[in-house]
Parts: structure tokens; C-alpha cells; sequence
């Protein structure tokens, strides 16, 4: 029999190796129930990790998903923008047209407007030694004018003026419409622009237009309000500390801007205008 000596003992070997195994055993089994329980809680703190995780995976997947449809969107307004720019560009070349012809046709009708009355002031040259209007007046169309720069003492004041032509049977000229100013533009002298700086009293033929009454409100004689002027550009001003309520023409380059503002007792030429005979 196998025997093993502790101390001054003999002692029988598989005994104490049934001991020792049993010992051995023991430490196991606790070694396993301890893991066990430990493994018991780090599954019961890994659920709620879990569930975290699976959140957090859905919400990346939702933000991809949003962020895939954005650029999408971002792309489709992209274009679409694009679009319109296109769109634009072509309605304002197509603008650009038809202002280039209108700007054209414009210019021809200005154009023929000017010829009408060059040949309607040739005419009325012709006609003059009809016995229309008297002598001294040239006529335009139903009008019979007399400009004072063909009589003595050739300037007057803007009142002095309506005198005078009330005199005469007429009134200072009432301009109706564009045809009369472009016939009055042709047949009247005209100065050069850049004698602009020079306006005073011979400068200036007095019309019948004034705002004497109202500030600002052009009354033309016939009491008829002003609706559209042909006035120079920077025109009327009401310049100086007594105003300038009485209007004069000047034919300079433009026969669409000739009028001016000036003082009423300023002397300067005159237009007288009556119906003919």
C-alpha cells in the first residue's frame, strides 16, 4: 500500500488524493457559481446596451434616410432653379427685342411726325398769300400765328404780350398737342444749345401757360390744365426769390423740349394765335 509521510506520519496516498481531488472540486464549483452569477449580471446590464445600440442604429438609418432625400431635394431645386434662370434669360433677351424695335419704330414715327410738319409748314407758307391769316402771320394747320420778332419793339413782358395779342384779336399761343409743337418747332427759329446759359429776355418767346393761380398747376389761358409739357430738361424750376410763373418756349436741338419757366415781367418775344379768316 502506497503511503506518504507528513512530519513523523505515514499516511495512505490515494486517501489524501481523494482529499485533495474533493478540495480541488470544491474551489470549482465555487469558481463556476461565482462566474456564473457575474455572467448572470453583466447580462442583465447588457440588455438595456443593447436595446441603446438598436435606437441608435433606427436613428442613424433615419438620418441617412432624410439626408439621402435632402440632397435629392437639393438636387431637384437645383435644377429647377436652372430652369427658371433659363427661362429668364430668354424672356429678357425677348424683352430686349422688342424694345430694340419699338425704340425703332419710335425713332421712324418721330421721324415722320417731323416730315408731316415740314411739309403742312411748307404748305402753310404756300397758303399764306391766300388771305388766310393777315399780314405779318403765318399760318399752321387752322392757325393763324404772329411771332413779334417781325415787329418793332419786340420784347414785353408775359402780361404786355397777352395784351397785345388780345389787341390783335388772338391770344398768347395755347400748344394742344404734340403735331402744334412740332409745327411750331419747324417754323419757328431755333438757337444753340449751348447758348443755354444766356437765357434772358430775347432769349425766350412768351406762350400763354401759367401757374399764377396755383403754384405748380399750369393753366393754360383757355383754362385748360396742363396734362403733359414739353419742357427742357431741368424744367419749370421756379427759380429765384419772386418764382417764375410764366412759361416761354425755345427751339433748340429737341422739339419735344422747348419749354421753360421764367419771370413774368421778364421781356422777351411773343406768339400771338387766332383762328384764321
Amino acid at each position: 500500500m502506497c503511503t506518504v509521510k507528513v512530519g513523523s506520519r505515514s499516511l495512505p496516498l490515494y486517501p489524501l488524493v481523494t482529499v485533495c481531488l474533493g478540495v480541488l472540486n470544491t474551489i470549482l464549483m465555487l469558481t463556476a457559481i461565482v462566474i456564473g452569477i457575474y455572467c448572470g449580471n453583466v447580462s442583465e446590464l447588457s440588455v438595456p446596451d443593447q436595446l441603446e445600440a438598436q435606437v441608435l442604429f433606427v436613428e442613424a438609418k433615419h438620418i441617412q434616410t432624410m439626408q439621402t432625400e435632402q440632397i435629392k431635394a437639393h438636387e431637384e431645386a437645383k435644377q429647377a432653379l436652372q430652369k427658371e434662370i433659363r427661362a429668364h434669360e430668354q424672356l429678357k433677351l425677348q424683352f430686349e427685342q422688342d424694345k430694340k424695335l419699338h425704340d425703332d419704330l419710335q425713332n421712324q414715327l418721330d421721324i415722320l411726325t417731323l416730315e408731316k410738319a415740314t411739309l403742312q409748314a411748307d404748305k402753310s407758307n404756300l397758303q399764306e398769300s391766300c388771305g388766310r391769316c393777315p399780314p405779318g402771320w403765318f399760318l399752321v394747320n387752322t392757325s393763324c400765328y404772329f411771332h413779334s420778332k417781325s415787329a418793332s419793339g419786340a420784347f414785353k413782358t408775359w402780361h404786355d404780350s397777352r395784351a397785345d395779342c388780345i389787341a390783335s384779336g388772338a391770344s398768347l399761343t395755347v400748344i394742344d398737342n404734340l403735331e402744334e409743337q412740332l409745327n411750331l418747332f419747324e417754323y419757328l427759329p431755333k438757337l444753340d444749345p449751348s447758348m443755354r446759359r444766356l437765357w434772358r429776355k430775347s432769349r425766350g418767346i412768351w406762350i400763354g401757360l401759367t401757374d399764377i393761380q396755383t403754384e405748380g398747376s399750369w393753366v393754360w389761358l383757355n383754362n385748360v390744365t396742363l396734362d403733359e409739357g414739353y419742357w427742357i430738361s431741368g424744367e419749370p424750376n421756379n427759380n429765384g426769390l419772386m418764382g417764375e410763373n410764366c412759361v416761354a418756349l425755345m427751339n433748340m436741338k429737341s422739339p419735344s423740349a422747348t419749354w421753360f419757366d421764367a419771370g413774368c415781367n421778364e421781356d422777351m418775344e411773343w406768339l400771338c394765335e387766332k383762328e384764321v379768316n
